[in-house]
């Protein structure tokens, strides 16, 4: 088996069709789709039954009580015989050759990770993600569903139960063993936008959960010795994903413990890296990334929303 992809599915009746025949209709022949539904409360079974009596060659799948995307990509780990491993959530869809493409560049030079382009999918426009022109393996995002993984890298790394940003931490631990990654640059993952997401609800004490997982990530870099390899690429990690991401993420929601939130944020930072504001690494950062890096930073993260708003202003009058 080339590729085993792995597809966790939660309450995306109204996706899920759409999901399952991108995959089933890859050109990729030796291609193997393991579906775990996570103990959904809608139609999904259903239709994950119906897919899998008429595709026994090629689906399988399990029903598990509800344990989060995590547990459920846990669960499918052990039963996935491909070569290489790949992540697809249930309410996106893939383009038809995706696999194809991306085996074939594995293939290439022995690529033990492979990445896509993505794009955002929105009612009314779509937003295209170039996250394979990276020059540094760190430096782009850390979702595992644009990617293949050799499944001899990935041994028994496994995604952080309960914890939102599980991607982040399960693609850097995989990130950490290993500089041989390809490159399709193609938009080939398709990322369905919708308005309740993990990401974009209100729920302001889950995005805590960063904190935990850049914790797991840095005491993982110091167990497996790569911790002064990489403690700049770490630094950037706390700029680009805490200092910028999760706190405009915060900022902009309706929860009276957001501001708490923040604080938490910004104390673990720098904590981490006293140095982070003066640090070589926040020049990579576009200049406007970094203006809103060191408001956030300095807990003037209401100033930096209204830089924002004001940048998104000057975009649509162009």
């Amino acid at each position: 088996m080339k590729v085993s992809v792995i597809v966790p599915v939660y309450n995306c009746e109204d996706y899920l069709d759409q999901c399952i025949q991108s995959l089933l209709n890859q050109t990729l022949e030796d291609i193997e789709i393991i579906m775990v539904n996570d103990g959904s409360t809608d139609g999904s079974l259903a239709i994950i039954e119906k897919y899998a009596k008429e595709n026994s060659d090629k689906l399988k799948y399990f029903d598990k009580p509800n344990g989060g995307q995590a547990s459920a990509r846990n669960m499918a780990l052990p039963y996935a015989t491909g070569e290489y491993l790949g992540f697809v959530d249930s309410d996106d869809w893939v383009a038809l050759d995706m696999y194809e493409k991306m085996y074939a560049e594995a293939k290439k030079q022995d690529y033990d990770i492979v990445v896509c382009d993505m794009i955002d999918v929105y009612p009314d426009h779509e937003i295209y993600h170039s996250f394979s022109n990276f020059t540094n393996k760190f430096r782009q995002t850390p979702s595992a569903c644009n990617k293949i993984f050799k499944r001899s890298i990935v041994g028994d790394t496994t995604f952080p139960l309960g914890l939102w940003y599980e991607d982040f931490q399960f693609t850097t631990f995989n990130l950490f063993k290993t500089d041989r990654i390809g490159r399709v640059g193609e938009g080939l993952y398709r990322c369905h936008c919708r308005p309740v997401s993990t990401m974009s609800n209100d729920n302001s004490e889950k995005n805590l959960d960063m904190i935990e997982v850049v914790k797991n990530i840095i005491e993982h870099a110091k167990e497996v010795g790569v911790y002064d390899k990489y403690e700049d690429d770490l630094k950037y990690m706390v700029i680009d994903h805490i200092l910028i991401t999760t706190i405009n993420r915060v900022a902009v929601q309706h929860n009276p413990k957001k501001h708490e939130v923040i604080r938490k944020l910004i104390d673990f930072s720098f904590t981490c890296f006293p140095d982070l504001l003066t640090s070589p690494v926040m020049q990579e950062e576009t200049a406007n990334r970094q203006r809103i890096a060191r408001l956030n930073g300095k807990g003037h993260y209401r100033l930096a929303q209204c830089l924002l708003k004001i940048n998104q202003w000057i975009k649509k009058a162009h």
